[in-house]
């Protein structure tokens, strides 16, 4: 369990980075979103935070965890009250050559999601 078949990473990391992944990439219902949220915020290392913004400035609850072999922190940002995933921002939490401590390395929002029948049919 403590660590994943893919590059070493950390276990919980990799879960916690899963989970990221289908929020991100995905099209899901609230509800599931919600249920992503609430599974994501009982893996060990992460922290529930409040109040934090997406890339367009929206407001919401966030789980974050630090990837200590990134030397990154990673924030899923929701809304408050559905819980439907708002975006993400990343940090960096150690200063090295891919930069300071603290700085921001990806933030996005997503705005609007679509299912479309056919690939590039615009919404």
């Amino acid at each position: 369990r403590e660590t994943s078949p893919i590059n070493g990473q950390d276990f919980d990391q990799t879960v916690f980075d899963s989970f990221g992944n289908l929020l991100g990439m995905t099209v899901m219902p609230p509800k599931t979103q919600a249920a992503l949220y609430k599974a994501a915020a009982k893996i060990p290392g992460v922290a529930e935070m409040p109040d934090r913004a997406d890339a367009d400035g929206r407001h919401g609850v966030a789980i974050a965890r630090e990837d200590r072999q990134r030397g990154e922190r990673t924030e899923w940002i929701f809304d408050k009250v559905t819980l439907t995933f708002l975006g993400r921002r990343t940090y960096r939490t150690t200063t090295s050559e891919w930069g300071k401590a603290g700085t921001l390395v990806w933030a996005n929002a997503i705005l609007e999601r679509a299912v479309v029948d056919r690939p590039r049919q615009l919404p």
